[in-house]
């Protein structure tokens, strides 16, 4: 049989309809069935970074990376038994996950307040662990590190086979993650808590990892405990009506980063009752400044804290001179947060701290107005003699 050139173009675009109307009804289909499902929001308090959907079948956690709307740009599809239909671009995880890759020191402190330690087949670098636990297991080789030098290993991990990659990242697994990695198939998670702007929003991440391992009815008991005793020690500070002036950090390079007045640090300053010098900063994050600068502005600071690894006064001037000149310095009140270090003088502040932000809070707290915490002994920070 002939067709005529302007019937085959006439079947043609009848085609591209019917396949255009299969694609729409296949689609709908499985919108139809997410709009039929109910699901219910966990209740979050503090954190603004991630969102946790509860569906009957299956939880949702969704990353929210752009700070200035509530976009989504990425979602973890975690499921029990049988894998649900959520979106073509959600991230699909089986739970409760018993191998887990764990890239940050920070998480694997998570795991162990969930008493999930034992499921942590991989970490990043042990030289950044005081964990006795981890610091064993990576000894006896039961804990493989992935990531000695600058990059994770590929094919270790992909070899590794773990039921979970948790990670950071900015919130978008296609340009956090490395490809061959995500080709591979292995579940991949992250975290983006770095980008809270308080120390319970971070804090509150636990709930995030809860649910890999159905233990959300612990992180949000556990998280409660830690919230409840933060503000009360916070309502404790504001009774001193003195507010002595803080200086944070060293020189870096040629710069000094200091902490932005909306940054994790700021907030801490402030709720224990610190007069920070760059508060009014609007920004999140570090604002590199020369040190002319930092000491025009901050020469006769009352405190001074987190000066990285220095142990000694001494140590401290050795890397410059002109750190002598700060008044905090000459009267003795430097104050550094590695009270506990490894072998390799790496401190758990950021190894632990994130998880127990009232400890950290009651340590500066101690240090701003110690009659207010007499009883308190110091868990992260030390005074530098």
């Amino acid at each position: 049989m002939y067709f005529y050139p302007h019937q085959i173009q006439r079947m043609f675009r009848l085609f591209i309809i019917l396949f255009s109307l299969f694609l729409f009804a296949c689609n709908t289909s499985v919108e139809q069935k997410k709009q039929n499902e109910t699901a219910t929001n966990t209740s979050l308090s503090y954190a603004k970074r991630f969102a946790v959907k509860k569906y009957a079948n299956y939880t949702v956690l969704e990353l929210l990376g752009n700070k200035n709307d509530a976009e989504v740009t990425a979602s973890f599809v975690l499921y029990r038994k049988e894998k649900p239909v959520y979106t073509k671009d959600a991230y699909y995880i089986k739970t409760p996950v018993s191998r887990v890759a764990c890239m940050s020191s920070i998480y694997t402190t998570m795991l162990a307040e969930l008493h999930c330690e034992q499921f942590i087949v991989a970490i990043d670098n042990v030289d950044y662990y005081t964990n006795p636990y981890i610091q064993q297991k990576v000894t006896e080789n039961k804990v493989i590190e992935l990531s000695k030098g600058p990059q994770i290993e590929i094919e270790k991990t992909i070899a590794l086979k773990p039921d979970l990659f948790l990670t950071f990242g900015m919130g978008n697994p296609k340009t956090d993650i490395d490809q061959k990695l995500l080709q591979s198939g292995l579940p991949v998670a992250i975290s983006i808590d770095h980008l809270e702007e308080t120390p319970l929003a971070r804090a509150e991440w636990i709930k995030f990892f809860a649910c890999f391992f159905n233990k959300e009815a612990m992180a949000d008991s556990l998280f409660t405990a830690t919230a409840k005793r933060y503000n009360d020690l916070k309502m404790i500070a504001q009774q001193n009506t003195h507010k002595p002036t803080v200086l944070t950090e060293i020189k870096y390079g040629d710069a000094w980063y200091v902490p932005s007045g909306k940054s994790y640090m700021a907030n801490l300053i402030n709720d224990a009752g610190g007069n920070y010098f760059w508060k009014d900063d609007q920004k999140v994050g570090s604002t590199p400044l020369p040190f002319e600068k930092v000491y025009a502005k901050a020469k006769d600071c009352d405190f001074w804290i987190n000066q990285y690894n220095v142990n000694t006064r001494k140590e401290l001037i050795s890397y410059d001179e002109r750190y002598g000149l700060f008044k905090a310095f000459k009267e003795g009140n430097l104050y550094n947060n590695n009270k506990v270090q490894n072998s390799g003088g790496y401190s758990n502040y950021w190894e632990t701290g994130i998880t127990h932000p009232d400890d950290v809070l009651a340590d500066l707290i101690k240090i701003f107005a110690p009659a207010f915490m007499p009883q308190h002994e110091f868990v992260y920070y030390k005074k530098i003699q």
